[in-house]
């Protein structure tokens, strides 16, 4: 599970307060569960473009535990192995940039039908690098969190390049570094439902 933690904290504590909960509940992978999400970028000096989230399916309990353990085990260069090892799940695509896979998913569904999403991969993307701050570890994880309301629509944030601890009392991978200014997800659009549970 990842979890993010902000300086921006008025406009990231919800975001992060949910997210928590990803690490208890996880979205069970028995069925087809093909999602998509548009939504536009924004940095420190405007609009970047609009960018596009593929995910076929959520990554399963075994998984999480998997980067779990490596991350325990030998830190982020095993983290970063183990998600270049795991299976693609999706893809994120923005301009400029081909895309690239992403290496885990998951979600939690609110009572009143929100739904909150984190996603991963073992690559730093340019496109978010640009207008996040220069590279903090020499691993680079992309990762995005969103926040979608029963409606399909939402907001969320982008990071490149952040540094990674374990936090073990929340049994969670802890990406302590957003940056003071991370690239704000406007706009984001569920385009795609998946099927049902």
């Amino acid at each position: 599970m990842f979890i993010a933690r902000s300086k921006q904290r008025r406009i990231t504590g919800a975001l992060v307060a949910c997210i928590a909960g990803l690490a208890l509940t996880m979205a069970r992978p028995a069925a087809i569960q093909m999602v998509r999400f548009t939504a536009t970028a924004t940095g420190p000096s405007g609009e970047l473009g609009p960018v596009e989230v593929v995910i076929n399916r959520f990554s399963t309990t075994v998984e999480k535990n998997r980067f779990m353990d490596a991350f325990a085990e030998r830190g982020p260069a095993a983290l970063q192995e183990a998600l270049q090892q795991a299976p693609s799940i999706g893809r994120l695509a923005a301009p400029g940039d081909q895309g690239f896979d992403l290496r885990y998913a998951a979600e939690l569904r609110g009572a009143n039908g929100d739904r909150h999403v984190i996603i991963a991969s073992d690559h730093g993307m340019p496109f978010f690098e640009a207008a996040d701050r220069p590279r903090s570890t020499d691993y680079p994880f992309t990762v995005l969190q969103l926040q979608i309301d029963k409606t399909g629509q939402g907001r969320g944030l982008a990071s490149a390049y952040s540094n990674i601890t374990l936090d073990m009392p929340q049994g969670s991978i802890v990406l302590e570094n957003l940056g003071d200014q991370p690239v704000m997800l406007t706009n984001v659009q569920l385009q795609k439902k998946g099927a049902p549970e």
